[in-house]
């Protein structure tokens, strides 16, 4: 079963919405495979310690974080929250 088939029967993971281009480096990514979703992508009122300690660990924090500002992304990515790639977290 490759990584695409499990995913597709749990529903997606992060690094699956990550751009194509840069999955090489992305197997790496310390929330790949990570089941908790809604940690992720947190109402303004909910605090996401849960993802920043999975990023505080991750070799790839700071490309991960220059990814979501250049592309607009929203939810936590490289241990902030995002909103449209505007940095509103820390």
């Amino acid at each position: 079963m490759t990584h695409t088939e499990t995913t597709a029967a749990t529903g997606p993971v992060l690094t699956d919405l990550l751009a194509l281009s840069d999955s090489d480096r992305w197997h790496r990514a310390a929330c790949r495979g990570d089941p908790n979703h809604e940690a992720w992508f947190p109402y303004p009122s909910q605090d996401f310690d849960y993802a920043r300690n999975v990023c505080a660990r991750c070799p790839l924090r700071e490309a991960c974080a220059e990814f979501a500002m250049r592309t607009g992304q929203s939810g936590v990515w490289g241990g902030h929250e995002f909103d449209r790639g505007r940095m509103i977290r820390y």
